[in-house]
């Protein structure tokens, strides 16, 4: 049996000196010792050999350092880099959904590095999240399968934008099960119904308009219709530009678009640019179609409108209109029509701006009056049988 070495490394006699070799870390380190007492030589290198371990682990402790970075840290990259490239009603979605995010990663979890997360946290956060609102508040009721499914897509980016960063490796959201999101099947409003929500905005000029805009073109409500400047308006050919990357502003999709006017909105759009294009607000013009017309509290005349959903819903409840109904329905409304009438679904798509073509044809299952044909002409033909016989 051979004889335990009592010494890190290898010591080798030279003349009158002792030569040490020391490997840490796949690095190798040589000294040469004044001294041919092996057993000065033993101890000199496990005291060398533990002075250079730990300061090969500091050393990588730094270098991990710059690399390591908290999920608060990300959360916080997330929202000063990439929200505020998207579209105004995406870009709410994404703040609200990072309220949960910090009360469960930073709060509760207690704000870990952002390449120890696993999904086994990320599949605890989806569980938590089912019986918890955004502040850790136990909810009376569960959180809807559409919600969950949207805080689960966020936060699959936000770890996707950090694996791009090269701040971890791999995607762990991508391991949990997607939540099949509740189908909420749109209100489609019958021509009469349409027709009561415009009266019912007819007092308010501005909401009529807007009301009428949704429906006849479909634009979105919020990030695109109240984004429209007097240049976007082509009354002279009856096309509105829904302009993107202006001002910082961006569509959903990115991209601008045209957009064609019915006569309808064409005669309406013209009697608003008779009232309001050189309208003067403190002596200034402004270039907003939709635009507050006086000074009140924290807004000023002519400051762009950011948002009709307030008297919207109050002229659909004056209006009764079914129960669920939102300013979507309208856009849902537009699209339904226009396949309903045969149109062609690569020019809806262009219209509404659809990145893909089966979004559009996703719609047919609401258009049903092209089903008619179907059984037309049917009770004309029983009639004539029974006379027959």
């Amino acid at each position: 049996m051979g004889r335990r070495r009592r010494h890190p490394g290898n010591i080798e006699r030279r003349g009158n000196s002792l030569r040490v070799r020391l490997t840490v870390n796949g690095e190798r380190h040589y000294f040469t010792l004044k001294t041919t007492d092996r057993s000065v030589a033993e101890k000199f290198t496990r005291e060398k050999e533990r002075e250079l371990r730990k300061k090969a682990e500091k050393s990588e402790e730094r270098r991990l350092g710059l690399t390591e970075e908290r999920i608060s840290k990300m959360f916080k990259r997330f929202e000063d880099e990439y929200v505020p490239t998207v579209a105004p009603n995406t870009r709410a979605a994404y703040k609200d959904s990072l309220k949960p995010f910090r009360t469960f990663f930073v709060d509760k979890l207690g704000d870990p590095f952002l390449r120890r997360l696993g999904t086994q946290q990320i599949q605890s956060f989806l569980v938590w999240r089912r019986v918890h609102g955004p502040h850790g508040k136990k909810r009376k009721k569960p959180l809807s399968k559409r919600t969950l499914e949207k805080d689960r897509a966020v936060l699959h980016l936000i770890f996707e934008q950090a694996e791009k960063l090269e701040l971890r490796d791999g995607n762990p959201v991508a391991n949990t099960d997607r939540p099949d999101p509740d189908e909420r099947d749109p209100v489609i409003l019958t021509d009469e119904q349409y027709e009561r929500l415009l009266e019912k905005a007819r007092q308010r000029p501005m909401l009529h308009l807007y009301v009428l805009l949704l429906g006849e073109t479909g634009v979105r409500a919020e990030s695109e219709a109240l984004w429209i400047q007097w240049e976007d308006v082509r009354l002279e050919d009856d096309f509105i530009w829904i302009s993107s990357g202006r001002g910082g502003h961006r569509t959903k999709s990115g991209k601008g678009r045209w957009v064609p006017m019915t006569s309808r909105l064409r005669a309406a759009m013209r009697k608003h640019f008779a009232r309001y294009r050189f309208a003067q607000y403190d002596d200034n013009p402004t270039p907003w179609v939709f635009h507050h017309t006086r000074t009140w509290g924290k807004v000023k005349a002519g400051a762009r409108i950011k948002s009709f959903r307030g008297a919207f819903n109050k002229a659909a409840e004056r209006a009764k209109l079914p129960e669920g109904f939102v300013r979507h329905d309208l856009r849902h409304r537009r699209v339904t029509k226009w396949l309903a009438e045969e149109k062609s679904p690569v020019h809806v798509k262009e219209a509404v701006g659809h990145s893909d073509l089966r979004t559009t044809m996703g719609y047919t299952h609401l258009a049903r009056e092209h089903l008619r044909s179907l059984v037309e002409g049917e009770e004309e033909g029983s009639v004539g049988e029974k006379k027959k016989a």
